[in-house]
């Protein structure tokens, strides 16, 4: 039995982590599945197996927050642009907020990434409004609230969106 329980677990600990644009659910539906559906195995999920699947959910989270502020991903199909970085934030910060998972070391990591990314776009010509998809004014907005200061973006930044937009 302990054999079958790890293979359940693990199988859906697999589904959290590898779930597509909606972590959280597929974390809940885990859990469920797990241990109230009359077609789930009815265990009792202990206090670490709990704390596994919400890792797993965090981490797809790091994932799709990250995915669209990677110049690497601009371009392939599964690209979507910093505005859905953006509610892909919002999300994780409720998630955040319900669960206690810790929200530090991603929000550093994506506040980099942003940096980089716009950088990335302005050094190299290729800003365009497919890939910044958002306004100057939420682009700031997003920005602050993963810690970085104006000053911390490029010097140009407002004059790509003005030149783009106009």
């Amino acid at each position: 039995m302990i054999n079958d329980r790890h293979i359940v677990f693990e199988n859906e600990w697999l589904a959290v982590r590898d779930s597509g644009e909606l972590p959280e659910i597929a974390f809940h539906s885990s859990v469920y599945y797990l241990t109230e559906d009359v077609n789930g195995p009815r265990l009792r999920l202990s206090e670490k197996e709990r704390k596994q699947l919400l890792e797993a959910a965090k981490w797809r989270y790091h994932d799709i927050i990250l995915r669209d502020i990677r110049p690497e991903n601009k371009g392939k199909s599964f690209y979507r642009g910093i505005r859905r970085c953006m509610q892909n934030w919002q999300r994780f910060k409720m998630f955040h907020r319900r669960h206690k998972v810790e929200l530090l070391s991603l929000q550093k990591e994506a506040a980099q990434a942003l940096k980089f990314f716009l950088e990335t776009e302005i050094d190299g010509g290729t800003f365009s409004s497919e890939s910044v998809n958002c306004s100057y004014q939420e682009l700031l907005s997003f920005a602050c609230e993963l810690g970085l200061s104006r000053q911390e973006l490029p010097e140009n930044l407002e004059m790509c969106f003005l030149s783009e937009r106009g």
